[in-house]
């Protein structure tokens, strides 16, 4: 019987998670967590204990970090382990019932998923960020806080939306690209880019494929 929940990754955004985590659980769970990292250290702002990465470990985890890059990789790694990927809700959050989420992603307050979204393995909504029917979100792309995503949207892989952004209904977003905070998107934006402004424009390659720097 499996009695653990890991968080993979233990900063900011990691935080965040444990709440949406224990949010997910409810107070009468008999679950222990836990984030998981490849280095065991101690911070005083943590409250809950860390514990090292083992491929031999049994146990349910979500992917805790933000960069959607780290986030594909580290499902890589999962992949290969013992670990049962598994996704986190908040109890603050809405998601129909005709929505599908697949396991690793996370939902924290006051998403909202309309119906037949469908989003693929280990995507993480923040807080407060809409995805609309029929929307598609690709395998650990990220939908930051108050990203509004319009219906019929296709968001690709490893894809992040920053905070604030606006897709138009029916638009393709391509993977491993970034729309940037505030934007507003009216047209599609390809594979592999960097694009922001109101409307959005492609402003270079994301050839490092790193949000955060």
């Amino acid at each position: 019987m499996i009695d653990s929940w890991y968080l993979f990754g233990a900063g900011g955004f990691g935080h965040e998670c444990m709440d949406i985590l224990h949010s997910h659980l409810g107070s009468d769970t008999d679950f222990k967590t836990s984030f998981l990292v490849d280095e065991a250290y101690f911070n005083p702002k943590l409250d809950s204990s860390i514990t090292c990465f083992s491929s031999e470990l049994i146990a349910y985890l979500t992917v805790a970090v933000g960069e959607p890059s780290l986030r594909s990789q580290m499902l890589a790694r999962v992949e290969k382990s013992k670990l049962k990927l598994r996704s986190i809700i908040s109890k603050h959050a809405f998601v129909s019932q005709k929505a599908i989420i697949k396991d690793g992603g996370i939902i924290a307050p006051f998403c909202s998923v309309q119906a037949t979204a469908q989003l693929e393995r280990n995507v993480a909504l923040n807080t407060a960020s809409i995805v609309g029917h029929d929307v598609h979100v690709g395998e650990s792309s990220v939908i930051s806080s108050q990203a509004n995503i319009g219906g019929g949207t296709k968001i690709g892989k490893s894809a992040y939306i920053g905070m604030g952004a606006s897709v138009k209904e029916g638009l393709t977003i391509g993977d491993n690209t970034i729309i940037g905070m505030g934007s507003v998107v009216h047209r599609d934006i390809p594979d592999n880019v960097i694009a922001m402004g109101n409307p959005a424009r492609v402003l270079k390659q994301n050839t490092n494929k790193q949000v955060f720097k």
